[in-house]
């Protein structure tokens, strides 16, 4: 068996073993449909108001009806975790239970895949686990977890860790075992400023792991023990951003919070790692955090694709509250349930817990304000309603917020807002909007310069998606496992499909719901009838199988292919053939000859890619023909013959006869 095909068995042994249902609802929530028979969820690849992404069970494959990214696991992989197809293996072959075979290609020189990267913060997670528990250097650590109410089930639950204060530890621990240079990768370690060494990054904290969706270590946050803390210093420090890590894309506490997420359809965001692990150790299990970074449009993405209701609950303290009121923000566009709760008396969530237990935690959540009411209220509570100039700052700050949610705009939404703004500041409304108006253009004009019209601004959707546009599609044998990095633009659907792309795509139809028919397509057309670069790829392919004797199934074909943009192609054809009922109407000979042995539905299918040929040919023909003497009689026996081919198409044509 040649490594080529042993490849694409390994790819689908690890396909057979994963279940894309379950693979999608890790990381979003799915809602079944017409019976179970389709899953439906808010697209993570583009902003999503109403559920446009499918997963269909039966054929493994999923797509979004509105931005068109489509494929099938690997492809999910690909996308969510914005990783090579090599890694995406690696991932699911894991997830699986599956050992990489040697042949399955080979990583660039001195290159870290992310899966040794998320390998090695695994190892490093156990480590510092294991110090927390067991080693005399952690007793400290140990007697500051008890005194802040950790459970050992909890610590144990989370995989709490610790750090000695010895630069060389995490590199001692791993001589012999973990090169330095995926240790680097993964943050771990630092190069020393002075010489060639390497130092341990955390040193003398209680670490907290921060896991991706899937439940692996990405990085750690790292608490100094109060008898160490000096002045200047954080007592907080978080791992830095990685391959595997980013803070704006991450939410502490994720992982496990997702079903209770998924259950109560409130998430609670909170501001630290205790914050966070207190409530679930109280049960409370819908609660996230922050990772040292403020609130993100990323992280609003992420939970609203599972809850109707987010609770902001900030420390009372003025940063919190500071913090609360920058993140509406990012909200208050959105069609969710904002809310925002301070605790009585500014208690930490942890204090609160301690104090009153887990029932009344969850009646405040219940009872929190609405993101509007609380920002409303507190500008009240800051300048007072008393005096003119008190409701003018008071309806200055309140504009400013909703000048920098451009989603509100004309929204029914905007109007309840704008309504309460005037019966609160005793102003008309008509003045209120007035001043939103001028807001607006304050906002969307800090220099006093308006762009010019037509131009894509830096930044903007309009140029991230022609910055993303690739220069040229890629065929299915540059993108093997061993291959060039795919390419994973969505090059068929940047134009309207023309005719020619259309007669294509309904042949594959064909071919994806009944591979028996490549037989006499094949004996009828080649790969060069196709004029699409990317049809052609798929054409190709199915050709490919057939020379290795193997049935060019869906699931075959899919893994011969490994390009997004060609994965995304044919989920799309396969979507086509369903909906068209390609099936029946190969089953359908009632406007067949007498005497038919092919689907009649086959053959009206391919006769516009004959009529095609021929056309091409008759224009070749032509142009060759022009460089040759007008006299008929001059013409060389090849020549002759071009003629009367040329005489033969214009007969049929004006015949109307069938094409073959």
């Amino acid at each position: 068996m040649s490594t080529e095909l042993a490849n694409n068995d390994f790819k689908e042994l690890v396909r057979s073993r994963t279940d894309l249902v379950a693979l999608v609802g890790e990381s979003v929530a799915l809602t079944p449909s017409r019976g179970g028979a389709e899953f439906k969820c808010l697209c993570p690849f583009h902003p999503d108001t109403n559920p446009s992404l499918v997963v269909y069970p039966d054929r493994q494959t999923f797509r979004c009806w509105a931005c068109s990214t489509g494929g099938d696991c690997f492809t999910w992989v690909m996308e969510f975790d914005k990783v090579e197809f090599r890694e995406a293996l690696e991932s699911l072959a894991k997830r699986a239970g599956l050992e990489m075979p040697t042949f399955a290609g080979r990583r660039q020189e001195n290159a870290v895949a992310k899966t040794d990267v998320l390998d090695v913060l695994a190892w490093a997670e156990n480590e510092f686990h294991r110090c927390l528990l067991d080693s005399q250097m952690a007793a400290p650590a140990r007697e500051y977890l008890k005194e802040r109410g950790f459970t050992d089930e909890t610590i144990t639950k989370f995989k709490l860790g610790f750090a000695p204060n010895d630069g060389q530890w995490i590199i001692a621990r791993g001589r012999g075992k973990v090169p330095l240079e995926p240790m680097e990768t993964a943050r771990l370690i630092k190069k020393s400023d002075e010489g060639d060494g390497y130092y341990q990054f955390f040193r003398n904290r209680v670490l907290f792991p921060i896991r991706n969706d899937k439940g692996r270590c990405v990085s750690f946050g790292g608490r100094v023990l109060p008898q160490f803390a000096q002045p200047g210093v954080g007592k907080y420090i978080n791992g830095p951003e990685s391959d595997v890590y980013s803070k704006s894309n991450l939410l502490f506490g994720f992982d496990a919070a997702r079903e209770g997420i998924r259950k109560t359809q409130t998430a609670v965001i909170v501001e630290g790692y205790t914050d966070v692990l207190i409530p679930h150790q109280f049960g409370v299990t819908n609660v996230v955090g922050v990772c040292g970074t403020a609130l993100t449009q990323s992280h609003v993405d992420r939970l609203k694709r599972f809850a109707q209701r987010i609770v902001l609950m900030f420390d009372g303290d003025k940063a919190g509250r500071d913090a609360a009121e920058k993140a509406l923000a990012n909200f208050l566009g959105e069609n969710i349930d904002l809310r925002v709760l301070v605790l009585p008396n500014d208690q930490d969530p942890d204090e609160f817990l301690f104090a009153h237990g887990a029932d009344e935690f969850r009646r405040q959540i219940d009872i929190a304000a609405e993101a509007w009411d609380f920002k409303l209220q507190t500008e009240i509570n800051r300048h007072g309603l008393q005096s003119i100039d008190a409701r003018h700052r008071v309806l200055t700050s309140m504009l400013e917020l909703l000048g920098k949610v451009p989603k509100l705009r004309a929204s029914a939404k905007e109007d309840v807002i704008l309504n309460r703004l005037a019966s609160r500041t005793l102003l008309s409304e008509q003045i209120v909007r007035q001043r939103l108006t001028e807001a607006r253009s304050n906002a969307a004009l800090p220099n006093g310069n308006r762009p010019a019209a037509g131009i894509p601004q830096r930044g903007s959707e309009a140029t991230a998606r022609t910055m993303s546009a690739p220069t040229a599609p890629l065929s299915h044998k540059s993108l093997r496992v061993d291959g060039a990095p795919a390419n994973r633009g969505l090059c068929f659907f940047d134009r309207p499909l023309s005719k020619g792309d259309r007669m294509e795509c309904e042949l594959l139809e064909i071919i994806f719901t009944d591979p028996s028919t490549l037989d006499v397509i094949r004996r009828e057309i080649g790969d060069e009838d196709f004029d699409n670069e990317q049809t052609r790829a798929l054409l190709q392919a199915c050709f490919d199988l057939m020379d290795h004797d193997e049935t060019p199934t869906f699931e075959r074909i899919s893994s011969a292919i490994e390009d997004a943009a060609l994965m995304r192609l044919m989920v799309w054809i396969d979507e086509q053939a369903r909906l068209k009922e390609i099936a029946d109407k190969l089953n359908d000979n009632l406007m067949a000859p007498s005497g038919a042995t092919v689907p009649h539905y086959l053959t009206l299918t391919l006769q516009p890619i004959w009529q095609r040929r021929a056309e091409q040919q008759h224009q070749r023909n032509t142009g060759r023909l022009a460089q040759q003497p007008d006299a008929r009689a001059g013409l060389n026996p090849n020549a002759k013959a071009r003629l009367e081919q040329d005489q033969a198409f214009h007969q049929k044509r004006a015949a109307k006869t069938t094409w073959q």
